[in-house]
């Protein structure tokens, strides 16, 4: 790093004419960068410039070495220009981490709005239940149920949805006697891996409704699995209940609402990322359309 630096202060002495002329430019004092250039004579071993009170003149060795000095100022002022173009461009790659609830409703959908109006665009999905090291998994995004408490990251809400608590009409029907006894650990419970065995469910009324009580479920899972779809798939398939995001639900009319009622409780998503209050034209386009996606 040393070597570069005194490079580029070399190349402004004799870009400038004088290392008086170059210590103005660099807002630095003469003795500064007459140090730099005596230490870069003695790493190369060689004079590289003939100085007098009157004038400076680059020695052979100062040639060549000039030159390639220019070259790298050149190569440096083109790596400058490619990233802050890039920062200004929807294109490149860009990595999303996503629950596995989001991705079918709303994370991919968005990311294929995206890329249609941006081909340049590289995005690659991780799906996965678990919070996770952005940095470390060099993550640029990731959509998360819920606010972080205390973190550097920066987080905007992006959405907001309810879970619903729902069932085939056949299985409601051949459970209706628990149902209303309120055995609710008596019915079989189709949990996502990251629930647990003992679940709970706190259900509001709705406002549409003469229910004015809150409901307190209690249930013991006795089936998994770990994507949404999955459970899904077996909800459908009548061998329980099953929580389900609404934009879910919504779309199955093989499904029908446990507690007609009530409901549960908003669930606000957020998404993360460590680019501070001004991230790239990618991330902020990203979030943009995740937004969209979830009012659509």
């Amino acid at each position: 790093m040393d070597h570069l630096r005194h490079m580029a202060i070399f190349k402004q002495i004799v870009d400038s004419g004088s290392i008086s002329a170059a210590a103005d430019r660099l807002e630095l004092s003469k003795s500064v960068i007459s140090h730099h250039l005596k230490a870069l004579e003695l790493a190369v071993g060689v004079q590289l410039l003939h100085r007098t009170t009157r004038r400076q003149q680059l020695t052979p060795a100062g040639k060549d070495f000039y030159l390639r000095c220019r070259e790298l100022g050149d190569i440096s002022t083109l790596a400058w220009q490619e990233a802050r173009e890039t920062a200004d461009k929807l294109a490149g790659p860009i990595k999303i981490s996503s629950p596995h609830a989001l991705v079918d409703g709303i994370i991919a959908p968005a990311i294929a709005t995206l890329c249609h109006g941006n081909p340049m665009i590289r995005p690659s999905i991780q799906v996965q239940d678990r919070r996770i090291d952005l940095l470390g998994q060099d993550v640029d995004i990731a959509v998360r149920v819920g606010k972080l408490t205390s973190s550097n990251l920066i987080q905007r809400k992006i959405g907001q949805f309810r879970d619903v608590l729902c069932a085939t009409p056949a299985f409601i029907e051949q459970y209706k006697q628990q149902l209303a006894d309120g055995q609710w650990q008596a019915l079989d419970y189709i949990a996502n891996s990251w629930q647990g065995q003992n679940i709970e469910h706190n259900l509001q009324p709705k406002l549409d409704t003469l229910a004015t009580n809150t409901l307190k479920l209690n249930f013991t899972a006795n089936r998994y699995a770990d994507t949404s779809s999955a459970v899904l798939s077996l909800a459908k398939a009548g061998l329980g209940v099953a929580l389900l995001p609404d934009f879910v639900f919504e779309q199955e009319s093989s499904l029908v609402e446990l507690m007609p009622t009530h409901q549960c409780p908003l669930n606000a998503v957020y998404a993360l990322h460590d680019f501070g209050r001004t991230p790239p034209l990618l991330i902020k386009q990203t979030i943009e359309t995740l937004i969209e996606s979830f009012n659509q």
